[in-house]
């Protein structure tokens, strides 16, 4: 299922909104900010095609087995309503920009309007692909709304942003450890479980409510958010902590304290570049070597397991390093250039190449 239907499903969906946010408008005085059509599309379609395969499976088993199970029917109603639940979170929030002005519309459809003027300030999480705006006023200063990143006319609105000369921050603002490095790489999927588990837990809990099964179904929600909220996090923390051990390793052989380091330098976030240090997170993996122990990096080359190069450590030490092909590149380019002046557009412009 994952391989033969989620993982193409995905990848064509990250094509199609990749190709409406770059076929989007230019301008900065008149854009939307929303969710691409395609995968609000696909959310739709899910969620009727989980109530006439449920529908379909209930009339086949009445009609050649004589077994009309109700059950059947309240399953495709409960994954009906989840999914058009998910797609009403997703298609609902936007954000109009009409010169001046401009107005949101929240997922729970209500609608604020404000003037770029009174927004004091944005913050930026390349990890949760989302921009947050704060306004102040009399009262002091509040949250305006919370944009993702992968809508259309994003990178329209962090322009607009720096042309209006509001200050738009990092939104992690914490010391650079290893440990925040890697439950920053997990956190998007952490969360993703997590609604995932919410998401099937109403379900069952909606099939306990108008079936037969009674209360008996609502024990296998605790194991639920036990398996995909906590476990597969858990799996998943594999793929940052190769990053992490590969700095201890650096750590060892070029005798530093990455966490010192990183406070001497003054780096926060999740991405820091200066003269001697690449840090970046990519692809839920943490890419981060210091210049004095690379002897030889290899081009970048694509394989089964994903986009890949070679780092070859002063004491001969090879490291497969696996991250998205656009942020080897930036390292191949730090490590031959030195490092990059990137605003926060930039930084945006980025995290957006990692999806496709």
């Amino acid at each position: 299922m994952l391989v033969l239907i989620v993982g193409p499903l995905t990848a064509w969906i990250a094509r199609r909104a990749a190709r409406e946010r770059k076929e989007a408008t230019d301008s900065l005085e008149h854009f939307t900010v929303r969710m691409p059509a395609a995968p609000r599309v696909i959310l739709a379609a899910c969620a009727v095609l989980f109530e006439l395969i449920m529908l379909a499976a209930y009339v086949w088993q009445g009609l050649s087995l004589g077994i009309w199970d109700h059950a059947l029917v309240w399953f495709g109603h409960a994954m009906a309503l989840a999914g058009m639940g998910i797609w009403a979170l997703v298609s609902l929030p936007r954000l109009d920009v009409d010169g001046e002005y401009i107005v949101i519309r929240t997922a729970l459809g209500r609608r604020k309007r404000a003037m770029f003027s009174q927004i004091t300030r944005a913050t930026l999480h390349t990890q949760m692909m989302s921009v947050v705006l704060y306004a102040g006023d009399c009262g002091g200063e509040r949250k305006l709304a919370t944009v993702n990143l992968e809508g259309t006319c994003a990178t329209n609105l962090l322009a607009r942003l720096a042309q209006e000369g509001i200050e738009v921050a990092d939104a992690v603002q914490a010391p650079m450890t290893k440990a925040r490095l890697c439950w920053a790489a997990i956190k998007p999927l952490t969360l993703v479980f997590v609604g995932m588990a919410m998401v099937f837990s109403l379900v069952i809990a909606f099939m306990a409510l108008f079936t037969d099964e009674g209360a008996g179904l609502l024990v296998i929600i605790p194991f639920l958010f036990i398996l995909i909220g906590g476990v597969l996090p858990l799996i998943m923390l594999s793929m940052p902590i190769r990053g992490a051990h590969e700095i201890t390793l650096q750590e060892r052989e070029l005798g530093f304290s990455f966490a010192q380091e990183m406070a001497a330098r003054g780096a926060t976030g999740t991405e820091f570049e200066d003269d001697d240090w690449f840090v970046s997170i990519s692809n839920a993996r943490i890419v981060a070597f210091r210049r004095d122990y690379i002897k030889r990096l290899s081009a970048v080359e694509g394989t089964e397991s994903g986009d890949r190069c070679v780092v070859t450590a002063k004491n001969g030490k090879k490291h497969k390093v696996y991250a998205a092909g656009s942020t080897l590149e930036d390292l191949r380019t730090w490590y031959r250039r030195g490092p990059r002046q990137r605003s926060m557009a930039d930084r945006a412009a980025d995290a957006l190449e990692t999806l496709v």
